[in-house]
């Protein structure tokens, strides 16, 4: 396998988000690392820390149909989904 090496010096702020990513997706750093270069590459962009809910679900927004049909969906899945859990108990 052809392989190049990168050192990448990170500031404090930078090395915990990298910790905390670890941690909550279970990857490897140059797994991080390789999927943000794919993303940069593909032209998509990360929201910013802290960005609403508006901003992480942007690009979904009107993907499959009409808004009025997937929020009527996302409210019957949530719905089905609270009685289950409701009635396991």
């Amino acid at each position: 396998m052809n392989s190049e090496f990168l050192t990448v010096r990170l500031s404090k702020e930078d090395a915990r988000v990298v910790h905390r990513l670890r941690a909550t997706m279970g990857l490897s750093k140059t797994e991080i690392v390789k999927r943000a270069l794919r993303s940069l590459a593909s032209g998509a962009t990360a929201p910013a820390e802290g960005a609403g809910l508006f901003e992480l679900g942007s690009g979904r927004f009107g993907r499959y149909g009409t808004v009025r049909r997937q929020s009527s969906d996302i409210k019957r899945i949530a719905r089905s989904r609270a009685i289950v859990k409701r009635t396991r108990r």
